[in-house]
């Protein structure tokens, strides 16, 4: 060892040492608590001067400092620059909220005095940050540790259904080189929604219980419980690297003469995971009214008509919309009785939100009137329970009234009230409703042309593709004038497009829409092939009309899984069930098998 230390001496001897400008920095929080602990360090890379504090705040409890020092050693282009640092740590509390400026600290060197920046610190009141007792979160999930994280909620009672805001937040007091390995509990019994949460590429500065932590947000999402009950989220896992310092294997090198110049940094990884969250689920008041479609939050509701007067066979839309915050991707259509007359076709449901609980749900129905008259489309009543009030509210619509006219039966004849695909529809009202009947009367055109044989030939061909039309439009008029018929033929076809429609959008970042179109797939194949109305068309009407039909039980099983994957997956696109390609799969294969038994 003594040998090794003569030859570095030897090496250190011909090289030069750079002089080093004098400056001092500070590190400060940007905020602190009042009544709490912080820390405010002033760094000089110099020993040999004098260092004066700075003039603080009469009203705050200043104690330090507590001095350091250390060596860096580096060589430069052949030179070698040695830089003695002086760390003085001072630890402060202001009793008093308040915005205050720290003067600059200064430092007498042997040639200039040098200052410091000033600091600007904004002190909170203490009612105003969470506390350690907060049962909301906000703090490292132990006092002290280096690298923590936590799932912070805005609230821990709630009913069922009703949104929980949840932000997974990091907190650290050492140099970290990365996070990896995310991991989700299962969240049972509830329904997660991610809402979109930038990455996080920078640590911000946060003063908790006087400790200075970086922190920043992992993950922003929305659970929605499902049960009532004392609901536990477990534990979110992380794996964060952390930067260690390590030297040689000589003890002797450990001397923090030799810091930073024979050590080398390597990264070390760490577990770090939330500690788990029990909530309060509370049970939705009994009874609930009819017209309760499951929506929870507080909300507002209105409606638009697009015409108040159209002719028959011409479509109209009619929109209801909610309005407001709560669990709108869960809500429900509203109930909606139009009259006989008018054929209404599913809703197309829209959701808009800016990335919270908050945003608006539009139903858009279109709307066929198939006869002439005047009608009256009664109020909507939609019903929601309002967490803050702890009570059902029923919201209401104006009604309108609806004015047909142009060609076509009375309004009070008797309307098929089947559903018909759009498509169908205009073809019929073209091809079927105006083809005119009644004996076909021939008379001779005078003149020398009648007694042309060329005239004859062309008069028998003539008469024989009217014939042949005639008896084509006859039978199709025949085929289709049995609507039940007509959808039960068309079923498998218009479900294998919306299947290739979803087999498209597998291709896409969007998985809902894929769920969407499977859902509406079985939905449209079943009431088009059991002949109920869309109306009508329930779970149990579907499972009662395929057991009549000797579909078995393991079918009819298969087909409440998929339609319940189907509706899950497409308000919770984070959970453990198939895959889009997965459930498009079953769908098709289930399709296939029941057109074997319903044909």
């Amino acid at each position: 060892m003594k040998s090794f230390l003569m030859i570095l001496v030897s090496l250190l001897a011909p090289l030069t040492v750079a002089a080093q400008e004098v400056t001092v920095d500070v590190n400060a929080p940007q905020s602190a608590v009042a009544g709490e602990r912080f820390r405010i360090v002033y760094s000089v890379n110099s020993t040999d001067g004098r260092f004066q504090p700075p003039a603080f705040d009469p009203s705050f409890s200043v104690s330090g400092p507590q001095t350091s020092s250390s060596r860096n050693i580096q060589w430069i282009n052949g030179e070698m620059t040695s830089v003695e640092t002086t760390t003085l740590v001072y630890y402060v509390v202001a009793s008093t909220p308040g915005r205050y400026t720290i003067p600059p600290a200064q430092y007498a060197a042997r040639k200039a005095t040098v200052s410091s920046a000033p600091v600007e610190i904004e002190i909170a009141d203490a009612g105003t940050v969470p506390s350690s007792s907060d049962t909301r979160g906000g703090q490292p999930q132990e006092n002290g540790s280096e690298v923590s994280m936590r799932l912070i909620l805005n609230t821990r009672e709630v009913y069922v259904g009703q949104p929980i805001t949840a932000t997974l937040k990091l907190y650290t007091r050492i140099n970290l080189s990365g996070l990896n390995d995310l991991k989700y509990p299962d969240f049972k019994g509830f329904l997660r929604e991610d809402i979109e949460t930038p990455p996080l590429r920078n640590l911000e500065a946060e003063v908790i219980d006087g400790v200075q932590y970086g922190t920043g947000v992992l993950q922003r999402f929305l659970l929605y419980p499902q049960i009532a009950g004392e609901l536990r989220i477990d534990p979110i896992e992380i794996t964060a690297m952390v930067q260690q310092r390590t030297s040689g294997g000589d003890p002797f090198f450990n001397d923090p003469f030799f810091d930073n110049f024979f050590s080398s940094v390597t990264n070390v990884p760490r577990s770090v995971a939330t500690p788990p969250v029990t909530i309060r689920v509370k049970s939705l008041p009994a009874p609930q009214p009819s017209d309760f479609q499951g929506a929870v939050g507080t909300f507002e509701i209105a409606s638009d008509l697009s015409k108040t007067e159209i002719a028959v066979n011409d479509a109209l839309t009619y929109s209801v919309t909610l309005k407001g915050k709560g669990n709108l991707n869960l809500a429900g259509a509203p109930v909606i009785n139009f009259p006989q007359g008018i054929e209404k076709y599913d809703p197309k449901v829209t959701v808009r939100s800016s990335g919270t609980a908050a945003g608006s749900k539009v139903f858009e129905y279109l709307l066929i009137p198939r006869n002439t008259g005047t009608y009256d489309l009664p109020p909507v009543s939609y019903t929601v329970f309002d967490p803050e009030l702890d009570k059902y509210v029923t919201l209401r619509t104006p009604g309108y009234t609806v004015k047909v006219t142009g060609e076509g039966g009375s309004a009070d004849e008797t309307v098929t009230p089947a559903y018909i695909p759009g498509e169908d529809v205009k073809y019929l009202g073209q091809d079927i409703r105006f083809i005119r009947s009644g004996d076909i009367i021939l008379k001779p055109i005078p003149g020398s042309l009648v007694d042309r044989s060329y005239y004859w030939l062309w008069y028998a061909m003539a008469l024989l593709l009217a014939g042949a039309v005639l008896l084509f439009r006859r039978e199709h008029i025949r085929r289709n004038a049995d609507i039940t018929a007509l959808r039960n033929r068309r079923a498998a076809r218009n479900a294998r497009k919306r299947l290739a429609k979803a087999e498209t959008l597998l291709r896409g970042s969007k998985p809902e829409l894929v769920y969407a179109e499977l859902s509406s797939a079985l939905w449209n194949y079943l009431g088009d092939k059991l002949a109920i109305p869309r109306a009508d068309l329930t779970r149990e009407k579907c499972y009662a009309g395929l057991s009549a039909r000797k579909a078995g039980e393991d079918l009819i099983t298969e087909l409440d899984s998929i339609l319940s994957a189907s509706e899950y997956s497409r308000y919770s696109p984070a959970s453990q069930g198939d895959s889009p390609a997965e459930l498009h799969g079953r769908t098709e294969a289930l399709i296939g098998k029941l057109d074997s038994i319903l044909n």
